[in-house]
């Protein structure tokens, strides 16, 4: 059974650094993507890795495991179970119950994935330097982007072409000193959107400074050269991305582990944490002084697409809570957003019909009050409970989790961000992953 225990454990390494890769198998294109049927690859990974332990729980008689060890744990199991409850419930009342099913299987994904971050038996610190690594190779890719200002297709890789002189494609526009104006491509990386890249670099550098602080691996030559090339590449990756809210969630999840330490007064982590902001600082403030005028574009909200930005964000949340006033307690029905917003704003073209840009909004205008309720305490109830075991890493994740989820909505619409937001949950819950030589990195 140890092989087959370790083939459980790197399964499930590999799962975690695959997971930004998109490729998939389009079923059935629908109106727009969040109405298009996919099976992605690492969809028929993570299955595997969730049928092989299964297998080898009931082989073992124990299909419980975290709840039984701790009892407190049962708390988790009633907000899960009633978010999954509320959900599938919301699906039979649809008008898409096809479409709803097929979301509904992105939670269940989701919430598998939760299950075994929170029970395998695995080295936490191989778990997240898998996380890194995927991100990574996304953060390298959108350096390229940005450079290159082109991207390249490729059906197996899961990747896009993103050109700038096209209409919907992600930009920062402005008009240069000679009255010229220019649009310059964000990075996407490989995933759908800019603001998911930088997301998901937010949290890595969080996580990153995590292992940077930790005193098992100070002396670790290895492990430092490691980080800093990490911490180069994300801080770059993250300025490319041009996305304001991973900006403000970063800054924020940074200030929040820092005025830990202060608070502990624990000098070497504190020490650690500003060579690294220092050493990030310099590297933005270089490509600052390069690119200054697309940053000033991005934060002053006066240019065109700037403003149009602003003027469907604002419309969105209005076009939410009229949806929520007429559907309270049932919502519309999981993953029919943008169907029940085609019927209320009919003949608009296609990349109109979006979800709202707050993911707390959306859950509630697709589940009702008690979905949201649940969710809310899932939240809630995991930050407590990392702030309590004074993961701060943790902690500073959650915190951009819910900053990014109150000004978008691709970590509950977007199949990739669905499975991410589960990954981070399952590591605040894990309390008991095996570290054989080093304990307590995050």
């Amino acid at each position: 059974m140890k092989y087959f225990f370790k083939i459980i454990e790197y399964g499930l390494y590999l799962v975690v650094f695959l997971l930004p890769l998109q490729t998939r198998w389009i079923i059935k294109a629908g109106f727009n993507e969040y109405q298009t049927y996919s099976l992605y690859g690492v969809d028929i990974l993570l299955i595997l890795v969730l049928l092989l332990f299964i297998v080898s729980k009931m082989a073992s008689f124990t299909l419980v495991t975290a709840g039984e060890k701790h009892p407190n744990n049962r708390m988790i199991c009633w907000f899960l179970g009633g978010f999954l409850l509320i959900s599938g419930i919301s699906g039979l009342l649809a008008a898409n119950k096809l479409l709803a099913l097929y979301k509904f299987s992105w939670l269940i994904l989701g919430v598998g994935l939760f299950w075994l971050i929170a029970n395998v038996n695995y080295e936490k610190l191989k778990l997240i330097y898998a996380i890194l690594a995927g991100i990574f190779l996304q953060a390298i890719l959108g350096i390229w982007q940005f450079f290159s200002q082109s991207s390249f297709s490729n059906k197996w890789l899961g990747l896009a072409t993103h050109d700038p002189a096209q209409l919907g494609t992600s930009v920062v526009e402005f008009v240069a000193r000679d009255g010229i104006g220019e649009r310059w491509l964000r990075s996407y990386g490989g995933l759908d959107h800019p603001n998911m890249l930088g997301g998901i670099l937010a949290i890595g550098i969080l996580l990153l400074i995590g292992q940077m602080v930790a005193r098992q691996i100070f002396n670790v030559k290895f492990f430092k050269i490691i980080n800093w090339i990490f911490l180069a590449v994300f801080s770059v990756a993250l300025f490319f991305s041009f996305s304001r809210g991973a900006w403000l969630a970063v800054l924020a999840g940074g200030f929040f582990m820092l005025t830990s330490f202060v608070i502990r007064r624990d000098l070497k982590s504190q020490k650690e944490m500003l060579t690294a902001i220092l050493f990030s600082s310099i590297l933005i403030g270089v490509l600052f002084f390069q690119y200054n005028e697309l940053v000033i574009t991005r934060l002053t909200d006066n240019s065109r697409l700037e403003i149009k930005s602003k003027v469907e964000r604002v419309a969105s949340y209005h076009e939410a809570t009229g949806m929520i006033k007429k559907y309270p307690i049932t919502g519309v029905g999981l993953g029919n957003y943008t169907l029940a917003l085609n019927r209320q704003i009919p003949n608009q073209e296609s990349f109109y019909y979006q979800p709202t840009h707050n993911v707390f909004l959306l859950i509630w205008a697709e589940t009702g009050v008690f979905g949201l309720l649940f969710f809310i305490g899932l939240m809630v109830y995991l930050l407590a409970k990392c702030f309590t075991a004074r993961n701060n890493a943790v902690v500073a994740s959650l915190i951009v989790l819910i900053i990014l989820m109150s000004i978008d909505h691709w970590l509950f619409s977007l199949h990739f961000g669905v499975l991410f937001f589960w990954l981070i949950l399952g590591i605040a819950e894990n309390e008991k992953g095996k570290s054989l030589k080093f304990n307590n990195v995050v």
